[in-house]
């Protein structure tokens, strides 16, 4: 079953979804299969405020982060309608996520190992080039293109942050997945709002959440911080606070010798000043991708 909207004038654009295909769901989102201007796209389909005034906050800075936004590793907004209930994000279709690859629903193609971490990452590097923080990095977040690029999605919760240190305060709390959260996030939980509005953090918590995803993504299921197996709801985020680490764990896990051991270890350091930078990773995978292309051209 399509929903049309037909604009008034012929050269407006026009956008249909089929709301029986669901993509996925949210709290106040669902995303559906469907077309804009006869091409395939995806329909992120929001539920307006319901009177809550964060929501709307949330929902404009999400659409404002995006038209902000262009790269071939960042998904792509195209166009925004509204009507009276709802406000619709028609954005580029993709075909999965990290997290189906991970856990196998995923079968179709996909970029090698290494090229796949550096998409991921020049992705992110661009994004807080442009001065905004994700604050959701996790394998549902990175999504599969028709034609097996890297794309991260879903900035229902990013935000700005400062051009020079690329910080901004914790005025809201913590937001995201807990097991992917940083450990500078967590200490923030509990806290009143007085005491959040004097913290600030930067955008290396995005780089932790990428290192944990990383190791999810090679080890196709595990996480750092949970003893070398699935992450949990309760266990990962006290091993994250107290900074305990397992990356060579005999369920899923990396042996020292692996190329991604180090970087990892860095990604994901306690210390917000110690960790790793995007930079530092880039070159670290370009280096790795070099030498294998070398191996097989030898």
């Amino acid at each position: 079953m399509f929903a049309n909207f037909f604009s008034p004038k012929r050269s407006q654009p026009t956008m249909k979804y089929d709301k029986e295909n669901v993509l996925g769901r949210g709290f106040s989102a669902q995303v559906f299969s469907g077309t804009f201007n006869g091409k395939q796209v995806a329909v992120k389909r929001i539920e307006k405020s319901m009177g809550m005034n964060l929501d709307e906050a949330a929902q404009k800075l999400e659409e404002d982060t995006m038209k902000n936004l262009d790269h071939p590793n960042v998904l792509k907004l195209l166009h925004v309608q509204d009507d009276d209930d709802f406000k619709y994000l028609i954005l580029e279709l993709c075909i999965g996520t990290i997290a189906n690859y991970v856990d196998g629903t995923y079968k179709g193609g996909m970029p090698s190992e290494i090229d796949g971490m550096i998409q991921m990452t020049s992705g992110l590097q661009y994004i807080h080039s442009r001065h905004f923080v994700h604050r959701d990095i996790k394998p549902a977040n990175v999504l599969i293109s028709s034609t097996f690029v890297l794309k991260i999605s879903d900035f229902g919760l990013s935000r700005t942050v400062t051009t020079t240190s690329g910080s901004f305060p914790m005025t809201s709390g913590p937001k995201g997945t807990r097991v992917y959260y940083s450990p500078e996030f967590l200490f923030t939980e509990g806290k009143t709002k007085e005491e959040k509005e004097q913290i600030r953090v930067n955008v290396s918590i995005d780089v932790f959440s990428l290192g944990c995803l990383f190791f999810n993504y090679l080890t196709k299921g595990g996480h750092p911080f949970a003893n070398g197996g699935f992450p949990n709801e309760i266990f990962t985020p006290a091993n994250i606070q107290r900074g305990e680490k397992v990356l060579d764990g005999e369920k899923r896990g990396l042996p020292k010798n692996h190329y991604a051991y180090a970087m990892i270890d860095g990604m994901t350091e306690k210390v917000p000043d110690y960790r790793w930078k995007l930079e530092k990773v880039l070159a670290t995978l370009n280096a790795e991708a070099k030498r294998v292309q070398t191996e097989q051209t030898q």
